[in-house]
């Protein structure tokens, strides 16, 4: 089975939409995020969020209904939803835009061989439009160590996994990826943002700062008054653009929800909720939970990230689940000592201490997100041979 579609459902009548959301569940490819009533409104949604597919409800001229979404997005897979299912219609629907009609009722075989065909589509579509996927790193309390966590994903995932990542720090004005990875930028999100529309990979490549591990940064403004100039929708145009170009985006947002956190959390696969296990850390974290679902985001994306973990008999580990009604992704074991030694030294944990707990936890984590590492051996000959490829290429030019 192929990844779950992220899908937009536009349709008016709230009880097809549950359905088609339940056979989609049942089926376990389709990934309903988003409902609109109206075409506007699901454009409205498309250009904020780049679905892979809509699902829209068509009642009369399919030009209508299709012909505005498929002229504006033509990326967009479209499936065409109604209760007229003659073979006239259908044509009409498909040029109109559409890729596929599905007739109401909705029949389980129907939507899951609609969703296969749309699979095969996305795949066919990969080399041109590369999608990575976003993993955002969010604790509503400061302190819980969420840089910490993100910037040391990050390494395991280039290091260990050979993936293609940037860290993006969204903590705009008085953020500390860079100083986690000791490295001085010259360009920053700030950049990304007013340019986003001519980023291409060349460009990209010339705003970020690549770290010895592999791991790409892209850094937070050097100003705080800077965070003002970039807005919610530039978030969202600056992470659209990033998983078109690396394997894996980790953002490191702040502890407060402003629109451009949401923004990143919404755009997110998957979200890593951080939290301590004591009682303010996890009252915190059950007001981030309440929000998420009050926004439609607390879903399979959002993993319950246990920071500085030790075992403790009055809160047990086993006991969060169900208090919090979120599954524990993972416990990193408390070292503070070791961790603080590498933040100090501008040193990342596989650099300073690469055979501690605290250091494997964050290799187990990349194998929870990505599938297990391939031999170390193996990863050393695949990095030597593209440093080469690309030395080649920078002295060609």
């Amino acid at each position: 089975m192929g990844e779950a579609i992220r899908s937009l459902i536009i349709e008016n009548d709230p009880e097809t939409a549950r359905q088609i959301d339940l056979l989609g569940r049942r089926i376990g490819s389709l990934d309903i995020r988003w409902s609109a009533g109206s075409v506007a409104e699901g454009a409205a949604i498309v250009r904020k969020f780049r679905p892979d597919m809509a699902i829209v409800a068509v009642n009369g001229n399919p030009a209508d209904a299709i012909g505005p979404l498929a002229g504006e997005f033509p990326n967009l897979y479209i499936l065409a939803l109604s209760a007229t299912h003659t073979a006239e219609y259908a044509l009409e629907a498909m040029r109109a835009g559409a890729h596929d009609l599905l007739c109401k009722p909705m029949r389980e075989v129907d939507l899951s061989i609609a969703i296969e065909k749309a699979q095969k589509a996305q795949v066919r579509r990969e080399p041109a439009e590369r999608r990575g996927k976003i993993v955002t790193v969010f604790s509503n309390k400061g302190g819980n160590g969420t840089t910490t966590i993100a910037v040391n994903l990050a390494d395991s995932l280039a290091t260990d996994h050979g993936k293609r990542v940037v860290v993006v720090d969204l903590v705009l004005g008085h953020g500390d990826v860079t100083m986690f990875f000791n490295v001085s930028p010259t360009y920053t999100v700030l950049d990304l943002a007013r340019n986003n529309g001519k980023a291409d990979p060349e460009y990209i490549d010339s705003l970020i700062v690549r770290h010895a591990s592999g791991v790409c940064i892209l850094a937070d403004p050097p100003r705080i008054e800077d965070a003002e100039q970039i807005s919610a929708d530039q978030v969202r145009d600056m992470l659209a653009t990033l998983r078109s170009t690396f394997d894996v985006v980790v953002v490191d947002v702040p502890h407060q929800f402003d629109e451009k956190t949401l923004a990143a959390l919404e755009m997110s696969d998957t979200i890593l909720l951080v939290t301590l296990l004591n009682l303010p850390a996890l009252k915190n974290t059950q007001r981030s939970i309440e929000l998420f679902a009050r926004l439609g985001i607390f879903d399979e994306r959002v993993q319950l990230l246990l920071s500085r973990y030790l075992p403790n008999e009055e809160i047990s580990r086993d006991s969060i689940e169900g208090i919090l009604n979120c599954p524990v992704f993972y416990a990193v074991p408390n070292d503070y000592p070791t961790v603080l030694s590498s933040i100090n030294r501008g040193k990342l944990l596989s650099e300073v201490a690469p055979e501690k707990e605290v250091t494997g936890a964050f290799r187990k984590m990349a194998e929870l997100l990505v599938g297990p590492a391939a031999p170390r051996e193996a990863q050393k000959r695949k990095r030597g041979f593209l440093e080469k490829v690309f030395r080649m290429e920078r002295s060609a030019s």
